[in-house]
Parts: C-alpha cells; structure tokens; sequence
C-alpha cells in the first residue's frame, strides 16, 4: 500500500513564491480554516480558541496575515497578533499564554519574494507529519464541513501587547544570570524578525552589541547578509574587532556564530562546544545529543568518547525535535543552524542558542576559536544544485549506480547522502570520508550525473 504524500507542506512547512499558488491569499485562508479544525481543539464554553500569528519583516506578510486572520476568524476562532517576532518566540508566547496553536508567516532563509506559513501547537512544538496530512485533506476537501458560525460565534482579532518584550525576558532568563559585561559582539540581523528582539537582549545583558543589518524595508530581508552568507558576519567581525559574531536567518530560527579570528563555526561546531561543555556539567540529559543524518561524523568520537552517545534522524528540526520529546533529551539541532537547547525552547531558537553559546565563553574564559577544537572533523564534500524536477531518487539511474560504488569503497569510513530539499528546489549531496580527494572526484561525478539527468 502506497503511502500518502503530503502536497503542500515540505521539511519546515508551506513555502512558495507570495501571491503565487499555493502562497496566495485565498489558499492560506483555506489552510487557516483547516488548520483551525485539526488543532483549534474544543474551547472552554463560553469561549473561542485561539491562535497566535506572528510574522517577519517580508512586504507579503502582511498580506498573508490578513488572510489567515480572514480564515480563522471565519470558522469561528480568534487571533491575537503578536507582530513581527521570531518564529521561537511565536512557540514560546502560544505556550505561555496557552493558547491552542500559533501560526508563523515567514520563508526563513529564502529571499524576500517568497514567503510561508508555519505551524506549532499549543504547547510549542511543531507539527508532525499525520497533523499536516489531516490539515491537506481539508484544504483539498470542498469545504461542506467546514464550521460557519455567525453572529457572536465569529471570530475576532486582537494584538498582544508586550509582545516582544516578553519573548526578550525569557531568552535573557536562559542566562541565569550570568552578564556578558566587556564581551563585544558583532549582531547581523538579516534584516529579519530579529532586528530588535537579538540587539535589545545582548544589550541587556551588558554585551557591547555592534548591530548590522537591522533596517528591514520588506524587501531587503536575508540579501547578501544573515547565516546563509557566512562571509559577512567575518567581515563584520574582523571590521568591529569583535570578541565573537552572530548572525540569524529572516525569522531567526538558526544561528550562525563567527569566532574572534573571523572564522565562522558551523551548526555541528555549536553542539560540540555546548555537549562537551553539558557532559561534563553533567547537565545533558540523557547524555544524548539528536542530530539528523547531515551531521559530521566527529559528533559521535567527541561524544562517545566522553562517555555519551549521538541519535541521528531524518533532515529537518521537527525530527530530531520529535526524537528530543521522545527520549526526554535537552540538546540536538542541525548542521545548518538550527540548535534546540531544549530548557528553554521548543524550536531551534538563533538568540538562545547564541546565548547559551557566549555563556560557555565567559564560564571557561577561552574563546571560540579554542573551543571549536573540541570537535575534529570527518572531511566532507557537497553540491546543492539547481534540478528541474524532483523523481525519486532511485530513477537517477546513473547517479544511484556511483553511489553504490562509492558506499561500497568507503565501507564503515564513510557515507553518501543525496536529498531534495523540501523548500527549493535543490537536491542535496554530501559524501564524508577520510580521503578528501577521493570525496571531491565521486562528488563530481554524482552531481555530473544528476544534472544530465534532471539539471
């Protein structure tokens, strides 16, 4: 039996190009109206359910948000709008003040053209796959079922005020206390959801904050600056003379952090820093560290070694945040960023993250560059590249077949990953090894294959 395929949402939910199907405004209507269903659960009587939206800097949020408050209020709940914030702290405020779900409106990393609508439940956490599936089939449904109350039973629209601040107290209540006083950072904001939110608790903490790209103009989100281009924030870093650097992506779910020789750290570098620093404080649960299938393979030495253990899952922040709930863990995240100090939040969070970061600096006294030594990594090789169309896998005939042959040569010393990204469209190729010319020639020729076929 064939199993069912979800159509709209991908790895970090639905994503496209604003005002072109399905990131239109009549589609996110539906999708609030079906999202309402599945996760607007029953309100107490007498009362609404309710929905936190939050969104980043893009122009076509606003448009979108509109739409979704069109159709929540619609099929009878309300929506109480917290403004331009973070994804996280979108998670953190719909658990705090419990409310049955909240909606994000960002595209994260990707250009300011497009846009997305993300979805967490009342207690935070992202949706799995069943929940999205279940929100598709009434989005494709013809709408029959769909509650319509009238009158009083309508839903309204509200703002939530101290929005921000709230979200601000929290993260700088990761720190327990500890200051950041003649620690000098450099901030680049992306332009994003960030722009206040990172500069005003780095501030607060006493750090001196040198603050980049925080003029958002709804078209200038993630251009040339944020945690995709690596380069700026050590330009930045080298420029302001910089005891660290932090950048975050359009709605600061991931982070990437740059050491005080203008060398960036990638997200692998972030949980080895932070597990070796949780095992010997013996803080880290479990002693476990969740990490998806991209992760370099010296995760494993450095943790096993200091008598604890890593679990990989599939690619993308839900998964190795189910496998966190799961297992009952308090550390995992992404190669790309996106790290979960599950403490404090419930999603990959950039300012807590970096937070929790600077304070393993002030409480070892050694800088980044020192600290990264910790993790020694397998030599790897990747290709993102551009394909046309996404046919499974196994139909890349000539690229599955040197795949094979390099599995098979590299043994237990080595892998082969290839993925389509569900955002873009990208296929995805990483080989690890020992022998980094031998990964540069197979990964040629893979991608030589792959582009022939579908490129």
């Amino acid at each position: 039996m064939s199993q069912e395929k979800r159509q709209f949402f991908g790895t970090d939910g639905v994503r496209g190009v604003a005002n072109r199907h399905p990131m239109t405004p009549e589609f996110v209507m539906r999708l609030g109206q079906a999202a309402a269903v599945i996760l607007g659960g029953k309100a107490k009587k007498g009362e609404r359910a309710r929905a936190f939206i939050g969104r980043d800097t893009r122009a076509s949020g606003e448009m979108l948000e509109g739409a979704l408050v069109a159709g929540l209020n619609s099929v009878g709940v309300d929506a109480v709008l917290v403004g331009i914030l973070p994804t996280p702290a979108v998670a953190y405020l719909t658990a705090k003040h419990r409310a049955n779900f909240g909606v994000v409106v960002s595209a994260s990393h990707n250009p300011f053209k497009d846009n997305g609508i993300k979805f967490v439940h009342g207690d935070g956490n992202k949706l799995d796959d069943k929940t999205e599936l279940a929100i598709e089939r009434i989005v494709l449904g013809n709408g029959a079922d769909l509650p319509r109350p009238e009158g009083r039973d309508i839903g309204r629209a509200t703002k939530l005020d101290g929005a921000l601040e709230q979200y601000v107290e929290h993260a700088v209540s990761s720190m327990n206390g500890l200051r950041l006083d003649g620690m000098r950072v450099a901030l680049d904001n992306a332009h994003g959801a960030s722009s206040i939110t990172s500069t005003l608790a780095l501030q607060q903490l006493g750090a001196d904050v040198q603050v980049f790209h925080s003029e958002p103009d709804g078209f200038n989100i993630n251009e040339a600056c944020g945690c995709t281009h690596g380069e700026e924030i050590e330009r930045l870093v080298k420029q302001s003379k910089a005891h660290a650097g932090l950048a975050h992506d359009g709605d600061a779910d991931r982070i990437l952090l740059c050491d005080e020789e203008s060398s960036a750290l990638d997200g692998d570098e972030l949980m080895a820093i932070a597990a070796e620093s949780m095992l010997r404080k013996g803080t880290l649960k479990e002693n476990t560290l969740a990490v998806t299938i991209m992760s370099n393979f010296g995760l494993d030495d450095l943790v096993n070694n200091q008598g604890g253990r890593v679990i990989r899952t599939g690619v993308g922040d839900r998964y190795v945040l189910e496998q966190m709930r799961a297992r009952k863990l308090n550390l995992g995240g992404e190669q790309s960023g996106h790290i979960i100090f599950g403490d404090w939040a419930t999603t990959g969070d950039g300012l807590v993250a970096g937070l929790q970061l600077l304070r393993i600096m002030k409480e070892t006294g050694e800088p980044l560059s020192q600290l990264r030594k910790c993790l020694k990594k397998f030599p790897q090789s990747a290709r993102n590249l551009h394909v046309r169309s996404k046919p499974p896998i196994e139909e890349l005939t000539e690229a599955t077949k040197i795949i094979t042959e390099t599995e098979k040569k590299l043994g237990d010393y080595g892998r082969v990953l290839l993925r389509y990204s569900g955002t873009e469209s990208l296929i995805r190729l990483l080989i690890e090894g020992r022998d980094v010319e031998y990964l540069e020639a197979q990964a040629d020729k893979i991608a030589s294959a792959i582009l022939a076929q579908i490129g």
